[in-house]
């Protein structure tokens, strides 16, 4: 098969795009086929989507009777379109064609009137907008949906849902959580898979032992992609292109971007695209640059948020510091009193810049780290 383009990223990796993921997809299945909740966390950029997606294609190919329905959280705002969008997810995952679509929601929203929205695909694509008052009626019917459907048609549903934590963001949240967990954890056809990019916020929802989603599922850590995939495949992909790549420089590659799925497609990419034949050193230092430089509009963005104190402490992580209390850390880096380094380093892992293994913290995201150490002149 030609590949126009053999390196992907910004979108869900897909066939060829996909890479290794053998054991978490193994386990993925393990854990959905079988009831059990499964919650997901990782990085942000490190193929969570693209693991889901895929493993619930070949899980829906083994298991004819499971059906996987999927939502994106991400632009949820209100508790309105929260209900909406999981009833329209629903239906559209369990029903195949238009008929049966509108046959499901006459069949199993009859307490509501629904507006329907048929998308240009209509063999793809229904919304529903259910009117839901959240004040007025009992939102705990439309989260019984997917269970209610499954018992009728005799077959098992498994619902993902991607950026999960951006729900503890609504209004009322407390009240939503609490009545999310009290109706799934009731259901015995309905499995639930939810999972996100912010790892503090996912970690506060399903770690603290007074959250209603404490211990709700089996927590899953995403591990990185490991070398002796990404190699072969960087290689091989170079050379179905009529290009050549080194081992030895997609090994470097991989380990200046710390294996991270999103940064190797997209320093992949650069690097493809600006070899004619063969890749030098020069090429594989400029495209790094140039990876840093794509990016820079966001790191400046999440720059921008921080307070001068909490630069400080992201450039004395960045050279490698570990006593922040030290007199002349506090002094080279500007750090402020202790009691300000106490709440910075909170701060910092709470939006998800750093994180603290042990008494040791460390970026989260390489390439931010790559541009800071970079803006600020930190040596390596």
């Amino acid at each position: 098969m030609t590949m126009d383009i053999p390196f992907i990223y910004g979108r869900l990796a897909e066939k060829e795009s996909f890479i290794d993921r053998v054991e978490d997809r193994r386990e993925l299945k393990n854990f959905l086929r079988h009831g059990i909740n499964v919650i997901l966390v990782s990085p942000r950029r490190w193929g969570k989507s693209s693991l889901v997606r895929t493993s619930m294609e070949e899980l829906m190919q083994e298991e004819s009777k499971t059906k996987v329905c999927f939502m994106d959280a991400s632009k949820i705002h209100t508790e309105e379109e929260f209900y909406n969008k999981f009833a329209s997810i629903v239906i559209q995952g369990v029903s195949s064609t238009l008929e049966q679509k509108l046959s499901d929601l006459v069949k199993f929203i009859n307490r509501f009137t629904p507006s329907i929205t048929i998308a240009s695909d209509p063999m793809n694509s229904v919304e529903v907008n259910l009117k839901v008052n959240p004040v007025k009626e009992s939102p705990e019917n439309i989260l019984q949906l997917p269970e209610r459907i499954a018992e009728a048609k005799g077959i098992k549903i498994i619902v993902c849902i991607d950026e999960f934590q951006q729900l503890a963001n609504l209004p009322k949240w407390k009240n939503l959580e609490a009545m999310l967990r009290a109706e799934w954890q009731l259901q015995h056809h309905t499995t639930y898979c939810l999972y996100g990019s912010k790892m503090h916020m996912m970690k506060d929802i399903f770690n603290k032992a007074n959250s209603p989603f404490f211990k709700f599922g089996q927590l899953m850590n995403m591990k990185r992609i490991a070398k002796e995939y990404w190699i072969p495949y960087i290689m091989s992909n170079f050379k179905k292109t009529g290009k050549t790549i080194s081992e030895s420089q997609a090994e470097c590659l991989c380990e200046r971007v710390k294996y991270n799925s999103w940064y190797v497609q997209q320093y992949c990419f650069f690097l493809w695209s600006h070899t004619d034949k063969e890749v030098t050193q020069k090429l594989l230092d400029n495209q790094l640059q140039l990876v840093l430089d794509t990016n820079e509009d966001l790191f400046l963005t999440e720059m921008d948020e921080l307070t001068p104190t909490q630069i400080g402490m992201l450039k004395a992580i960045a050279s490698g510091e570990k006593h922040f209390n030290a007199k002349d850390v506090v002094e080279t880096y500007g750090l402020g009193q202790p009691q300000s380094i106490t709440r910075n380093k909170k701060v910092l892992v709470e939006k998800d810049l750093v994180e603290k293994h042990l008494q040791d913290f460390s970026f989260v995201d390489p390439v931010f780290e790559l541009w800071l150490k970079r803006e600020y002149n930190i040596l390596p």
